[in-house]
């Protein structure tokens, strides 16, 4: 129950840094943004998983 829990409010704060944050990203970064925002939500993810 926890996990679905934060799997929701991780869903939520992804969608608010994807509508307000991301385009303004995409105009300075161009298309690299997306990648680089997937690598580091993918290096968070291992790193929680090593703790």
């Amino acid at each position: 129950m926890v996990a679905a829990i934060q799997s929701f409010a991780a869903g939520a704060i992804l969608t608010m840094l994807a509508s307000t944050m991301m385009p303004e990203a995409y105009e300075d970064g161009g298309p690299v943004v997306g990648v680089v925002t997937t690598f580091g939500f993918l290096l968070a993810f291992v790193l929680s998983r090593l703790a």
